[in-house]
This record gives structure tokens, C-alpha cells and sequence, in this order.
């Protein structure tokens, strides 16, 4: 009898694990719209002076070439001295997402560099924000707001929204 009870709780133990491990391979994300995404972060909080960009103005700014994303929505304060700038892109791939993510990150440490003695105050608030990647999708949201907006994009990403 002690045999046939070690050997189910042997078989249940076994299945416990592979059950745990099947999960951990790749984690699914929403599909949208970074420009929808975009549109509900500026009603939600407002740039100052919004300046939209265009194809050039990612390679210019970021690095980033046209080639690398599906899509891709950017607003910056036109004054270049406002800690207000946020960039959504969903990448062609999580290689390329990766890569567009570690281009925003270098965005967001040049941007602190620029203010942290000359203006900081809006040195303080780039210096809470981060680059965020998940799947295809890579942001980077700085705004005195940004951990309002960064619910409201997690909304986004989960399919929340």
C-alpha cells in the first residue's frame, strides 16, 4: 500500500513541475495602437507646447530608423527645456524592440545630462521616468505625470484598455 501511495505523490509531484514550467517561455501582450495610446495619454495629461514627430525626426532624435518599427507616435515640448516628452513605438520585432528601447534609454540619460545643472527641477522628474519595453512595444514617457501615464500605457499592454 506504501508503494502505491509514493508512487502517486511521486506521479503528482512530476506533474506539478512540467505544469509550472510550460508558462514561462514567452509572455503575450496586447495588440494596438500606439497612436490611440497616445492620443488618450495627452487628453489624460497635456504636453506643453506639443511638437509631433515625424520618421526623420526618430532617426534624428533616437536613432531609430523607419525600418525598425510598425508604428510609432512621439510628442515633445517644443521649448527643448520641459521635462515632457513621450515616445511609443511597437517595433517590427522584440529584436528590434529591444534595440529601440536601449536607444530610447541612451534618449532618456542625454536628456537628464542636458538638465541636471542648468534646470533641476525638471531634472528631478526625468530622473524618476524609464524606458519600458514588453514584447514589440518600447516607451519611453517623460512628464511630470508619467506614472499616471504609465498605468494608462500598462493598460494598453495588458489589454486593459
Amino acid at each position: 500500500m506504501k508503494k502505491y501511495i509514493n508512487l502517486i505523490l511521486a506521479a503528482a509531484m512530476a506533474l506539478s513541475l512540467t505544469a509550472c514550467s510550460g508558462g514561462e517561455d514567452k509572455k503575450e501582450f496586447a495588440d494596438f495602437s500606439v497612436q490611440t495610446a497616445m492620443e488618450d495619454m495627452l487628453a489624460l495629461a497635456p504636453i506643453d507646447d506639443p511638437l509631433s514627430l515625424g520618421e526623420g525626426d526618430m532617426l534624428d532624435f533616437f536613432g531609430i530608423s523607419a525600418d525598425s518599427m510598425e508604428e510609432f507616435a512621439a510628442v515633445t515640448c517644443a521649448n527643448g527645456i520641459s521635462a515632457q516628452e513621450i515616445v511609443l513605438v511597437k517595433a517590427v520585432d522584440e529584436g528590434k524592440a529591444q534595440t529601440v528601447a536601449e536607444k530610447l534609454t541612451k534618449r532618456l540619460d542625454a536628456r537628464a545630462a542636458e538638465l541636471e545643472n542648468y534646470l533641476p527641477e525638471e531634472y528631478a522628474i526625468v530622473s524618476e521616468c524609464e524606458v519600458k519595453q514588453h514584447g514589440v512595444y518600447a516607451a519611453m514617457i517623460i512628464h511630470p505625470e508619467h506614472e499616471m501615464l504609465e498605468d494608462l500605457y500598462m493598460d494598453y499592454v495588458i489589454g486593459a484598455k
